[in-house]
């Protein structure tokens, strides 16, 4: 229900003497129920209308007042220190949502806004030359919760995982097998062997600055198609590819393409030939660059001057492949804000070319993760690798429900429910921009602003529909009781669910939504301990319709941010 709206429209009946309907975009839906329903700050109206803000709340209130019927969503209208207060007839707008959510149930938050329309999402793109760390978590989980936003509202979604297959580091790789490596050993240890010796590489490099130079001269094999080089490096991908695929499965994450940058290696001259015909490129100290000078962005390199390319060289190749295959209507691209610069000389780039797709690019910029010990630093240890905090929260949340004497079943299953929903929530948790600490055993609390928070109070609703063995039916609902003051503000956060997933995909904002499901829960909650849903065996189906409200709303929201519903913990 759009409760502005409603407001909204019956305010345009009334014919007002003052138009405040000229400051419609002003009107905001008020935070406390105290405070009524809809809210008009009249402060930015005072030098239009030439009277004082409270003269003009005043003014307005007392009108709408004698203007009320019987009909209509308006109860009263109040003026409050310059503020105008309407207050809806809560039965009505009680009725109204709950007729919304029970019938629409799974469907409910869901819109045809984007029907037919195509984005492609680049995000994990995870370099296959390391081990998948914690630094891929935020990648891995905003891609995956803005891809299930904007299926939420209509659009056709293409998942990428950008593999990075190609580059310096396999050079590095190679060149650690070469000088340290048994292949016995890495077949059998498998990525565990190959982040050894990247590790190692890394390490010696520092030492002996020629290892860097011989690790260009094997990605420059790479590229001229050395079969040795090609088939070490093949190798290499296969050992860590199935890895990666595993972890992602893991945590929700599917791809609808695992194209990596390897893939455009024979493409990329057709973008250099482009680059040139359009008098775009220069020579700069021997590499090929675009200048960007003039639109602030610095030198983009195209081409080394050894004759390697680049990162820059490789999307071009990549977004002209994904435009011809998929045809999109947006691409957004999933990375930390460490690479702001790289994507604006990519989309101005590919302005200057003149694309069909300019305008068309967007990049989702994130603050990094750390640990509570320090920076992550994948590049020379293992103390921030995914397998090992995804087993950890497993462990953890095993532990933690054994303590709070949890009987279910299945608890292996259960405790990696638990993990994969903290994982996500800590990924999200936030506005993106924000640099944040990876938390495990706060992110593992049953108690407070946690994923195990939310997914128990879910459970706990499960267990009294479970328990009370009715069907909900709309037709035997007292909505007289849900217009106190504890209920009706559950059941409003309950309706702002829709506009949430729309302002989460306009913001790009995931935490959008997952404070919308903590204030769920909180209210629920307050809700429950106050309210008899079964007393006696005699169950309030009014109440008992509440507890389903709040499930559906859980399980649509928990569908998008990627934290597993969990009927039983």
């Amino acid at each position: 229900m759009n409760l502005k709206t409603e407001v909204l429209n019956q305010l345009k009946t009334m014919n007002l003497e003052t138009n405040i309907l000229a400051f419609e975009k002003m009107f905001v839906l008020s935070n406390d129920v105290k405070n009524g329903d809809v809210c008009l700050p009249c402060f930015p109206l005072a030098k239009e209308l030439k009277k004082s803000p409270v003269q003009i709340a005043t003014d307005v209130a007392t009108e709408i007042m004698g203007k009320l019927t019987s009909t209509g969503i308006i109860e009263k209208a109040e003026a409050v220190n310059g503020y105008l207060n309407i207050f809806a007839k809560r039965e009505v707008v009680a009725n109204h949502i709950a007729n919304e959510i029970l019938t629409e149930q799974a469907e409910f938050g869901k819109a045809n806004t984007f029907s037919g329309k195509t984005v492609v999402l680049d995000y994990s793109s995870v370099n296959l030359a390391k081990y998948m760390h914690i630094g891929h978590l935020k990648t891995t989980i905003i891609g995956l919760v803005m891809k299930n936003i904007c299926e939420t509202l209509g659009y056709k979604t293409v998942s990428i995982n950008y593999v990075g297959d190609y580059g310096t580091p396999f050079g590095k790789m190679i060149t650690a097998f070469k000088h340290w490596g048994n292949e016995q050993e890495v077949n059998e240890k498998g990525v565990d062997a190959v982040q050894d010796l990247y590790v190692k590489f890394n390490r010696e490099a520092e030492l002996d600055d020629s290892l860097n130079d011989e690790a260009r001269m094997w990605f420059k094999k790479i590229e001229d198609g050395d079969e040795e080089a090609v088939k070490l490096s093949n190798w290499i991908v296969e050992l860590c590819r199935g890895e990666v695929e595993r972890l992602c499965s893991e945590l929700g994450a599917e791809f609808d393409s695992w194209r990596g940058e390897s893939y455009y290696n024979d493409k990329m001259q057709a973008v250099v030939d482009e680059l040139e015909a359009k008098g775009l490129t220069k020579i700069s100290e021997g590499a090929l660059v675009v200048d960007l000078e003039e639109y602030g962005l610095g030198v983009a390199l195209i081409r080394k001057s050894d004759g390697t390319s680049l990162y820059l060289t490789r999307d071009l190749a990549a977004v002209e492949d994904r435009y011809n295959n998929y045809n999109f209507d947006k691409a957004i691209y999933v990375t930390d804000v460490a690479q702001k610069l790289h994507f604006k000389q990519l989309f101005k780039i590919v302005e200057l070319l003149g694309k069909p797709y300019a305008g068309k690019l967007e990049h989702l910029a994130y603050g990094r993760y750390s640990l509570p010990t320090g920076k992550i630093a994948s590049r020379m240890g293992k103390q921030a690798l995914l397998k090992d905090l995804l087993e950890a929260g497993i462990n953890k949340s095993k532990e933690i429900m054994a303590e709070r004497g949890t009987k279910v079943t299945d608890a292996d299953a259960v405790s990696k429910q638990v993990a994969v929903g903290a994982i996500s929530f800590e990924a999200t948790k936030y506005e993106k921009v924000k640099d944040t600490v990876y938390d495990m055993e706060a992110s593992l609390n049953f108690d407070g602003e946690t994923s195990p928070y939310m997914q128990y109070t879910y459970a706990r609703c499960c267990s009294i529909l479970e328990k009370a063995n009715v069907n909900v039916n709309l037709e035997n609902l007292d909505f007289s009781t849900l217009a106190n003051t504890q209920a009706y503000e559950l059941i409003k956060i309950l309706n702002k669910f829709p506009s949430t997933v729309v302002e989460a995909y306009e913001k790009q904002e995931p935490c959008l939504l997952i404070r919308l499901l903590m204030d769920v829960a909180s209210e629920f909650n307050k809700f429950y301990t106050n309210n008899r849903i079964i007393d006696n065996g005699v169950v309030n189906n009014t109440n008992l319709a509440v507890v389903n409200m709040v499930k559906i709303i859980f399980e649509n929201g928990f569908k998008i941010v990627n934290i597993p519903a969990i009927s039983k913990m």
